[in-house]
């Protein structure tokens, strides 16, 4: 489980924008080799489905199943790219030409992409979040 520290920065219905503040892929932005951009780069705005209540401007942890990028980029790719091949292969069978093998391939990929939008994530996929409790310091006297 990856989990940062997010901001809420807008609610509406059953969805939060959260800024997160992206970690260091290289830990060594700032050196020479490192590479330079993503400590110094602003939040990045994640859109969540929420399940409780969470309020404008609240601190939140946010936490990504550790395989959910991986079958995203899977469900992305890998069935989009099977679908492209599938058609333009049932295509390759049915009509002997290169343009029915390019319409088939196209048409595979149209499919792919209206299944895609078509499915449900599964919940356990989804990034989950969960309010900090807020600290409050005492003024010093």
């Amino acid at each position: 489980m990856d989990i940062r520290q997010g901001h809420v920065r807008r609610v509406a219905g059953r969805l939060a924008w959260v800024d997160v503040v992206r970690s260091s892929g290289c830990g060594r932005c700032d050196d020479a080799g490192g590479c330079g951009q993503a400590c110094s780069a602003r939040p990045t705005t994640y859109v969540i489905p929420i399940s409780h209540a969470i309020a404008e401007g609240d601190r939140v942890e946010v936490s990504v199943p550790q395989n959910a990028p991986l079958v995203a980029a899977l469900m992305t790719y890998g069935v989009g790219l099977a679908a492209m091949f599938a058609g333009a292969l049932l295509a390759r069978v049915i009509v002997d030409s290169d343009l029915a093998v390019a319409a088939g391939a196209v048409t595979g990929l149209a499919a792919s992409v209206l299944w895609l939008r078509r499915v449900q994530p599964r919940a356990e996929l989804l990034p989950a979040i969960r309010a900090v409790p807020q600290t409050r310091t005492r003024p010093e006297s």
